[in-house]
């Protein structure tokens, strides 16, 4: 059984602000997650962002954690293709059962060039085991967004993630040079608070949200 998934992002701290309890939900279920951070972080963290991402990462069982480095706020000028080719191999290096990566409307541009590249590295393809491809929101990114059909987050997939919150806050505590204040929607209260909204529109105490980009059921 294939059990294999990515968890695609652009930055460091991206990965876990989308999707770290349900990281930690997808471990504790015997599936293998690989983090892949595309970009460097902000240049005057950049020296000591590394060992911060190996940390936070590690807080929720994730053994690997792969650093393409490519330039922070700029992957618009980095050849489309060459971002393809690199996830296309980790792909074939992988063979993940799904991919987790950035909505397609957020507000940085980083986020929609990966969205873009990740969308055709794991093109379906004859011969080829299909790969689900489900969104994440990244607070402060993709709220502020602008509201309109092509670009707004579209919840169509939520897990309960009420035995993993403290999992995610603490592990966001190793990029706490990312975090803000209260009410910045980058603060450990806003992510929280994040998460009960998005429980309580499922029924659960919180709960992180996705869109469901593709899903191939065989």
């Amino acid at each position: 059984m294939r059990n294999n998934v990515l968890v695609i992002a652009a930055h460091p701290d991206d990965e876990l602000l989308g999707s770290g309890g349900t990281i930690k939900k997808l471990i504790n279920n015997g599936y293998k997650v690989t983090t892949v951070i595309a970009a460097k972080g902000r240049k005057e963290e950049e020296h000591h962002m590394k060992p911060f991402m190996l940390k936070a990462n590690g807080v929720l069982g994730i053994e690997e954690v792969i650093f393409i480095e490519l330039p922070n706020l700029l992957l618009e000028s980095v050849p489309l293709i060459d971002i393809i080719k690199k996830i296309e191999a980790l792909i074939k290096q992988k063979d993940p059962v799904m991919i987790f990566t950035h909505h397609y409307g957020d507000l940085n541009r980083d986020h929609q060039v990966l969205f873009q590249a990740v969308l055709t590295a794991a093109r379906p393809l004859p011969g080829k085991e299909p790969i689900e491809i489900i969104c994440f929101e990244t607070v402060s990114s993709s709220e502020w967004s602008p509201h309109t059909n092509d670009k707004e987050f579209k919840p169509n997939y939520f897990v309960d993630i009420t035995d993993t919150i403290e999992d995610k806050l603490k592990s966001l505590q190793h990029y706490d040079v990312e975090m803000r204040p209260f009410p910045h929607p980058r603060s450990y209260e806003g992510v929280r608070s994040l998460a009960k909204v998005r429980g309580m529109t499922v029924g659960v105490d919180y709960a992180e949200a996705f869109e469901v980009i593709r899903r191939v059921w065989k």
